[in-house]
């Protein structure tokens, strides 16, 4: 489309010619599909900026529908899942249609023997986890009632032998699986079960010109040549559409244990982290936290360690006899390291522990209005370095923060713990955070932060942007997905 033709297109646009546009999808999808609303347009809003119209397809082929629509109409469209990662990327250039895969969540095919599934991308993560749930309902997920939320239900196995499909992600009660692998969401785990991208082993996703693409299968090594699945992972709904993926499940560990050790100072932790990694041994996760960020952890009968000091919880799944050796070991070194107290939990309080991790950020957005979220990364060999810059920047700016650091990872979040109505505290967070950054890329690492309009929220991009951009240019030449949310303006 030309430049001259968006000009006239926007110059005379309104909500009546709109509305007739829109016919022809109407006609496909039916009218509970297209919703054009305003006081439900509203509630779709992307950084204030409310859509003409919320699409709701049913499948990978309405999807494509509407994607081709929206050529033809030149209109911007922003994909949502659960919407808990709306509040990621910089605001859209322009934004005409939010199209939301809440409807798209059907179960397709769940095959225990081969240790597979295809689901759709607007099925919620907890609903997969429960539906591997055991004929004892012994889950990944700390689920106490274990129906699911889609409205149907193919699958070519229902023996449900007790499976789980190893993602550790944020909001991992409310994210939907699309959201999940377009954000690239990872968590404390990924030390053991790797990245979103080692799940996947094939995708149908829908190209920003309408076409229905797929990549890889059901078996392991079934891709020649560029791999499109791991090309979507993290790609912000820029590229196209995640409609179906099939992922790769793991039998449910043998025995699940988490042991919390507490230490009075980030020095003595990592010690203690450090010796861990010099040994064989292999937990899910070693996230060392400080006393703010533990505290803030919504969980019933979680152990009191004070108000100050860090916590180191170490994830422990494998069989009993490895977990049994971990945790006689891992006493032994947090002794050694000076640890104040310890505790364990158990099975079901090791599920309900790692899900509140997943739930601090959205429990710290409830208390407090200013709340500034940052995420480091980093060579994982300097994470002591970082981690200590962090306190000695946040301290002299006088800010209360949470910090959780994936030891093991190369990833640190923070949480500026501030009102919003204090712009002096704001001020000073800013200031902070601009100093990380640029510490964290004089070692080859980066910041992304939710700061919009006085910070990059994408930090600073190094030569593989040009990379980047020519992707975008060549798959989506009208920029219509997702324009201007991704790095640098994408």
């Amino acid at each position: 489309m030309t430049a001259q033709r968006v000009d006239i297109f926007e110059r005379s646009f309104d909500v009546a010619d709109f509305t007739e546009r829109l016919k022809s999808l109407t006609e496909i999808l039916g009218e509970q599909n297209v919703i054009t609303e305003s006081d439900v347009t509203a509630e779709y809003a992307v950084d204030s900026m409310v859509p003409k119209a919320v699409i709701f397809p049913k499948n990978t082929k309405q999807m494509s529908e509407v994607i081709k629509f929206a050529n033809r109409e030149n209109l911007a469209i922003v994909t949502r899942g659960s919407a808990t990662k709306m509040a990621m990327g910089n605001p859209p250039k322009r934004l005409d249609m939010v199209v939301c895969t809440s409807r798209m969540n059907h179960m397709l095919d769940v095959d225990t023997s081969n240790l597979t599934m295809t689901v759709e991308a607007g099925v919620k993560f907890r609903d997969i986890q429960a539906r591997l749930a055991t004929q004892e309902d012994r889950c990944y997920l700390p689920l106490n009632d274990l129906s699911v939320e889609a409205d149907e239900f193919i699958c070519s196995d229902r023996s449900r032998n007790g499976c789980f499909v190893p993602i550790d992600p944020t909001y991992a009660n409310r994210a939907t699986i699309g959201g999940i692998i377009a954000t690239n969401t990872t968590g404390p785990r990924r030390l053991l079960y790797n990245l979103p991208r080692d799940a996947i082993i094939g995708i149908r996703l829908v190209a920003p010109n309408g076409d229905i693409l797929g990549s890889g299968g059901k078996t392991v090594k079934n891709v020649s040549g560029y791999d499109v699945s791991k090309l979507m992972v993290g790609s912000m709904g820029s590229l196209g559409i995640l409609c179906e993926m099939t992922l790769k499940m793991l039998p449910l560990p043998d025995k699940m244990e988490t042991l919390l050790v507490s230490f009075s100072s980030f020095s003595d932790a990592s010690v203690f982290a450090e010796r861990i990694f010099e040994t064989t041994l292999l937990p899910a996760a070693v996230e060392v936290m400080n006393a703010a960020a533990y505290n803030h952890l919504s969980m019933p009968g979680i152990p009191d360690f004070g108000s100050d000091g860090y916590v180191s919880a170490i994830a422990l799944e494998a069989f009993k006899p490895a977990v049994d050796r971990i945790r006689a070991e891992t006493l032994e070194m947090a002794k050694a390291a000076g640890s104040r107290a310890d505790a364990i939990f158990k099975e079901d309080e090791h599920l309900s522990f790692w899900l509140a991790v997943s739930d601090l950020t959205q429990n710290l957005d409830r208390q407090f209005s200013g709340l500034i979220k940052a995420k480091l990364n980093y060579p994982i060999s300097l994470w002591k370095d970082i981690i200590e810059t962090v306190e000695s920047i946040f301290s002299q700016a006088d800010l209360d923060y949470t910090l959780q650091a994936h030891a093991g990872n190369g990833v640190c979040l923070v949480g500026l713990l501030i009102d919003e109505n204090d712009t002096t505290a704001t001020d000073r967070a800013v200031e902070a955070l601009r100093q990380l950054l640029k510490r964290c890329r004089e070692i080859d690492g980066n910041l992304v932060t939710d700061v919009k309009g006085k910070l990059k929220m994408w930090g600073e991009m190094g030569s593989d942007f040009v990379v980047m951009k020519r992707l975008k240019d060549r798959l989506d030449p009208s920029a219509i997905m997702s324009p201007g949310r991704y790095v640098e303006g994408l």
